[in-house]
């Protein structure tokens, strides 16, 4: 028997971390979940501000503002399971602010006169953060099903079945059954992350 890799379980097992138990640890004191945090959610924080209008460079200065604000406020989030949608607001709150002042520094008639754009619908953020539960869900997964449901579902070009075999190293007849465990196995994790169905995608 080959001896546990316990680095392995370590991260395996925090890969499974639900929010809550990664902030509690992170409101003690814990970089390595500070940071586990920023990396599952800075490309939502990034996306909100860039959905806004902000350039790279603005977007970077309000992801800095929108951590910023989660750490100064952190004795008073009373919902750490609802983390993304904390982050999700007052990304869009700072991103409008931002650009608000941008365009108050170019013509102050120009903000009185123009409607604001920066606003975008709510359902947007909704779909946002359900995102951003898909892809956590889909990180806990393990690497087999992670990489065919990526190959089925997510891929930037459409694969024939033969293909996904190829890549995924799976017999062409097993593709179908292992699919459907590996949904299943996504849909309980998800379940458990709270993602809900968003109207209006499919």
């Amino acid at each position: 028997m080959e001896p546990i890799d316990h680095g392995v379980v370590a991260s395996i097992s925090n890969m499974s971390r639900t929010d809550e138990q990664i902030w509690k640890d992170a409101c003690k004191g814990d970089h390595a979940a500070w940071k586990e945090l920023v990396d599952r959610y800075q490309s939502l924080v990034y996306t909100v501000a860039l959905r806004n209008g902000l350039s790279m460079a603005d977007a970077s200065d309000c992801f800095q503002h929108t951590w910023l604000a989660l750490w100064q406020s952190r004795k008073r989030l009373k919902e750490p399971e609802r983390l993304s949608a904390w982050l999700v607001t007052t990304a869009r709150r700072e991103s409008i602010r931002m650009s608000r002042q941008s365009r108050r520094m170019v013509s102050d008639e120009c903000l009185s006169a123009e409607p604001d754009r920066s606003a975008t619908p709510d359902i947007e953020f909704e779909q946002l953060e359900q995102q951003s539960k898909l892809q956590t869900g889909l990180d806990q997964m393990g690497e087999r099903c992670r990489k065919l449901l990526n190959l089925m579902f997510f891929a930037p070009e459409e694969h024939s079945y033969e293909q996904i075999a190829a890549k995924s190293g799976i017999a062409f007849n097993s593709l179908g059954p292992i699919r459907r465990r590996c949904l299943e196995q996504l849909k309980e994790i998800l379940g458990k992350l709270g993602f809900s169905h968003v109207r209006g995608k499919v």
